[in-house]
């Protein structure tokens, strides 16, 4: 009885992690554009021609990328 609900619980877990992910990636798409994003796994990977320049002219990116790794 335990595993059953142990393991629906790690489902539904897992579940809202990867709907958090797409979620996110999906605002990352609209608010770099032309960028490529892409979902690996529980990663997020914004790759792109100008990115390193763009991060450092604007703080909202900064501050973006200081929590995440």
């Amino acid at each position: 009885m335990m595993e059953k609900l142990l393991s629906c619980g790690e489902r539904i877990a897992r579940d809202a992690e990867a709907r958090q992910v797409r979620r996110i990636a999906q605002g990352l798409r609209i608010l770099f554009g032309s960028a490529a994003v892409s979902v690996e796994e529980a990663r997020v990977l914004v790759s792109g021609r100008g990115m390193i320049k763009r991060w450092l002219l604007d703080p909202g990116l900064r501050f973006l990328g200081g929590g995440l790794k």
